[in-house]
């Protein structure tokens, strides 16, 4: 019984997992990417962007 709980635990870990990580456009890029999405104000409209535009935008903003 202890193993069937550690096995539907597990499985529920890591299904939580898979959706969190779930496939995404970049509206900067336009590219599809997978991870972490930023969610930003551009120009009045919000846009969501992969790790690689939020990184520019932070730098340039930075030397502003």
């Amino acid at each position: 019984m202890k193993n069937l709980v550690k096995v539907l635990l597990l499985v529920v870990v890591l299904a939580t997992m898979l959706t969190a990580c779930g496939k995404f456009t970049c509206d900067t890029c336009g590219k599809e990417k997978s991870g972490k999405q930023h969610k930003s104000e551009v120009f009045g409209e919000e846009v969501v962007m992969c790790d690689d535009c939020y990184d520019d935008l932070e730098k340039l903003a930075d030397e502003l």
